[in-house]
């Protein structure tokens, strides 16, 4: 019966669905197995939706059901638009999969923020600004600072996925959210996006594509946290500013990455180490022990700590151009060796809504401020699940 009863929804609720949704008139018709002159239909009023119909454009739009009889599109944040995004992909639309973790990422911070309020607690404040003239490495010192990373803590880190959960950590304890979207059910392509920043205050948010390799995520994590500091939020789908930006964007993002180098390479503390000033700078060659060696011990990668070395006149650019090509060559051949899998459901929840939300989420209802179904909606999970959650966000041994 609810197929042949019409859903008395206002046209502009659908094509606010649709739009925030970055989905065509045509890929929303065949998403729902319907012809394009039905949804043309229905949103210019001509005809109006089936109930069963509107429940599959709920699902296809990532919507709850209830949210299409509102009498006009909700004001305010608008997921995309408020983005400021670098490099144009698919003609500068973007996909529905990207489109719904911007909008997520969004709603993650607000449920973050009303926790907070319910528990009477003021959220962490970064305590950090910056514009873009400034000197990056002071920047980059204010940072480690803040989060009190020190030399020898991330020697000790050893590699690469350690370090990117050590850095993690620390920026979520200095009041910023970090979300890695990866797993069975998140996936975007790395060409669409690296990550994003939400820079409103408080309570930033980083998202990171879990499809890049631990090196690159660790990179990705402090250029947005560059990001928030300048109080931008963007998309980034990009490693280098290319020469079409404009020039105001290609120094905002070079800034952003002088941070990040600064960040996690220290000028003075990478220039007094022994292989290197044993090096005579721009005509040495290095070995590839040597480059890893001194790699593990800041937890980045091998690209990332050879341009650094070119940006401190260190090795040629030609030297990093060489083993750049070296690299993704042997990049390609772990992919096709890799076993292919995913890691268990609890650490692809944890890794995706971030430790600190969830932290909060079970704080909220320890407090008794939260119900068990409210917790689990937050976490987006059965109730079930909600325990193996707890011991992993607190660290608590299974």
């Amino acid at each position: 019966m609810s197929g042949r009863i019409k859903a008395l929804v206002e046209p502009a609720m659908l094509v606010w669905a649709r739009e925030t949704a970055s989905l065509s008139q045509e890929e929303l018709a065949e998403g729902i197995g319907v012809a394009v002159e039905r949804v043309q239909a229905w949103e210019s009023d001509e005809d109006k939706p089936s109930i069963a119909q509107l429940r599959k454009i709920a699902k296809k739009c990532k919507r709850p059901l209830s949210v299409f009889y509102l009498p006009e599109p909700p004001q305010g944040f608008q997921a995309l638009r408020d983005f400021r995004r670098l490099a144009a992909a698919r003609a500068g639309r973007f996909s529905s999969e990207l489109a719904y973790e911007v909008r997520a990422a969004h709603e993650r911070r607000l449920v973050a923020l009303e926790v907070l309020e319910t528990l009477g607690e003021q959220p962490d404040a970064l305590g950090l600004t910056a514009g873009v003239n400034d000197n990056a490495e002071v920047i980059g010192m204010r940072i480690r600072e803040r989060l009190g990373i020190t030399l020898a803590r991330q020697s000790r880190w050893g590699d690469t996925s350690k370090a990117f959960r050590a850095w993690r950590d620390a920026i979520e304890g200095a009041g910023v959210l970090v979300s890695v979207i990866g797993g069975a059910h998140h996936q975007i392509d790395i060409e669409e996006m690296r990550g994003f920043a939400i820079a409103d205050q408080p309570l930033p948010m980083i998202v990171v594509n879990g499809k890049d390799r631990s090196g690159g995520r660790i990179f990705t994590l402090l250029h947005e946290l560059g990001h928030i500091i300048l109080g931008q939020s963007v998309i980034e789908n990009t490693v280098e500013p290319g020469d079409t930006l404009p020039a105001p964007v290609r120094a905002m993002e070079r800034f952003c990455n002088q941070v990040a180098a600064a960040s996690l390479m220290p000028r003075d503390d990478l220039l007094a180490e022994a292989v290197v000033r044993a090096k005579t700078p721009l005509r040495s060659l290095w070995s590839d022990e040597e480059i890893e060696s001194l790699a593990r011990r800041y937890g980045v990668s091998r690209e990332a700590l050879l341009v650094r070395l070119v940006e401190l006149r260190q090795v040629t650019n030609a030297f990093y151009q060489g083993k750049r090509a070296e690299y993704a060559r042997q990049r390609e051949e772990e992919i096709e060796e890799a076993p292919s899998g995913f890691a268990p459901y609890r650490q692809q929840v944890l890794g995706y809504i971030g430790r600190g939300f969830a932290r909060l989420v079970l704080q909220g209802y320890h407090n008794n401020q939260l119900t068990l179904s409210a917790v689990s909606g937050y976490l987006g999970v059965q109730a079930k699940y909600v325990p193996p959650i707890e011991r992993l966000a607190f660290g608590v041994p299974a």
